[in-house]
């Protein structure tokens, strides 16, 4: 059964928040256990784990990590958000601009997450 652009959005912004408090079974609970996330600066998909994984990292690595939302719309398959992360990273002030094109099952579930940023401004994370 496919999902009202309501729920679409109310699921949008649960998974936000999972990702945001760095919240693993949360996050897990919103995702297909086969679910993949796929960047564009290096073409290639991750699973969820690794997903876990690097926001874990983030987080540890990141002070006063924030996401700023820009935008959130539903898809007849999911929804985009735009957002800005911000923080101090190792190498400096961070600010990345992101775009996030979700895609979900019948289940409600998160299926596919393809993220697009520029690797140039994430540079200060690698200092």
């Amino acid at each position: 059964m496919a999902l009202t652009d309501d729920e679409k959005l109310a699921l949008a912004t649960r998974f936000a928040a999972a990702t945001r408090a760095n919240d693993a079974e949360a996050y897990r609970a919103l995702v297909a256990p086969d679910a993949v996330t796929w960047h564009n600066f290096d073409d290639t998909e991750v699973t969820v784990e690794h997903t876990v994984r690097t926001v874990a990292w983030l987080h540890k690595t990141v002070r006063n990590l924030t996401w700023h939302d820009v935008e959130l719309l539903p898809t007849p398959t999911g929804w985009v958000s735009r957002t800005i992360m911000t923080g101090e990273a190792p190498g400096g002030a961070l600010r990345v601009h992101s775009c996030v094109v979700v895609t979900i099952d019948d289940d409600g579930l998160v299926r596919r997450v393809d993220e697009y940023l520029d690797p140039t401004q994430t540079a200060v994370l690698r200092a």
